[in-house]
């Protein structure tokens, strides 16, 4: 009898969980002149949809007023479109929330948030802001974050760990960088309330496929090499590898190939390896990345991850990234400049000679002296 109650109750707490609210929205757009357009409010850069429950809410304009009907039970982070600028090129950063408790919401000519009675909105205005970005006058988005930034937001998921604005810019700085140790520290630092619900069980499930990680070795993995025959990754015995991943129309990752391949020219007697791993789509294989690779003189084994399926999965967004390995194969550091590798080498090759000299001194015969 007792575990058929529990049971009932368990099941009554998560449908409180899990239910969804009706919201009747009006909104307005404080100007002057009367305005004629169609507002509609979406998923922002790196944003999937599959963490929305609503990935599309619009509503004409009338007389710079607009409404919206729409159900949810965890608050949204949306952008703003507008159906006049859909062919201007014109991109909005600025963020605004819908919950369940937004029923009204205004916005001044330049379509920031004048006011609005949601509590998450509320929030994010009035606490989160002025916590993270302080002094800052630009657009308070998760694209302009840096580590500094990075720190503050984990400073403040631990002193309000009840926080749906936190927990949405964790996942836009998660799609935006990738994996790091900070971000899996700040995940984990959300309450229990937060981790019972949807949203965050989509986050954590991503964080938990995520198969490169610093300490761990580098995953064994099927890609193709140059040839487009399948192959598996092999990590070769080296005291330092380098993955890494980049496609061939990317300027940046261009532009940085001399250096490398600088490096591995000087370096890879002594124990420097480099691999590379293409991210480039199919109709671009034969037109550009096999060609690049000749062009280039890239004298390393290049593999292809076709159409980023791994690089997606590993959240590897953006073009170059690259990953430094030890003589285990184990990640030790993300994003290593060029230059930064040079100094490691360096140091590392008089380390490793002053114990070659001083191993050479001790096994000289006392008969020769």
């Amino acid at each position: 009898m007792l575990k058929k109650i529990v049971i009932i109750c368990t099941l009554f707490i998560s449908g409180l969980i899990y239910c969804q609210v009706k919201v009747i929205m009006h909104g307005k757009v404080v100007v002057k002149k009367n305005i004629k357009d169609t507002i509609s409010f979406i998923p922002g850069l790196f944003l999937d949809e599959k963490y929305y429950e609503n990935n599309f809410l619009s509503s004409p304009i009338i007389q710079n007023e607009f409404h919206l009907k729409f159900s949810v039970h965890y608050p949204q982070m949306y952008v703003i479109s507008l159906t006049s600028e859909r062919n201007s090129g014109k991109l909005r950063f600025d963020y605004c929330f819908i919950d369940s408790t937004t029923t009204e919401i205004s916005f001044d000519s330049d379509y920031r948030i004048k006011k609005s009675n949601g509590v998450t909105n509320k929030e994010f205005i009035n606490r989160f802001i002025p916590y993270i970005f302080q002094d800052k006058k630009e657009s308070f988005h998760f694209y302009s974050f840096d580590e500094s930034l990075d720190e503050r937001l984990y400073d403040y998921i631990k002193e309000y760990p009840d926080s749906y604005v936190a927990l949405w810019f964790l996942i836009g700085r998660f799609n935006k960088e990738g994996y790091t140790e900070l971000y899996e520290k700040s995940l984990q630092s959300f309450s229990q309330k937060i981790k019972n619900d949807i949203l965050w069980k989509k986050i954590n499930e991503e964080f938990s496929g995520i198969m490169i990680k610093i300490n761990l070795k580098f995953p064994e993995i099927i890609l193709k090499n140059i040839d487009l025959t399948t192959e598996r990754l092999e990590i070769p015995k080296a005291e330092y590898t380098l993955i890494d991943f980049w496609f061939s129309r990317c300027r940046p990752c261009l532009e940085e190939m001399p250096k490398w391949i600088n490096l591995y020219e000087r370096y890879n007697s002594v124990g420097l390896n480099i691999i590379g791993i293409s991210t480039d789509k199919t109709e671009n294989i034969e037109t550009y990345w096999q060609k690049r690779i000749v062009e280039k003189k890239i004298p390393w084994k290049n593999y292809l991850d076709e159409n980023a399926v791994f690089a997606s999965r590993e959240k590897i967004t953006a073009f170059p990234t690259n990953y430094l390995l030890n003589s285990k194969g184990e990640v030790i550091q993300k994003n290593i400049r060029p230059q930064e590798l040079e100094k490691l080498l360096i140091d590392s090759y008089k380390i490793k000679k002053q114990f070659d000299n001083y191993d050479r001194r001790i096994t000289v015969p006392i008969s020769t002296f």
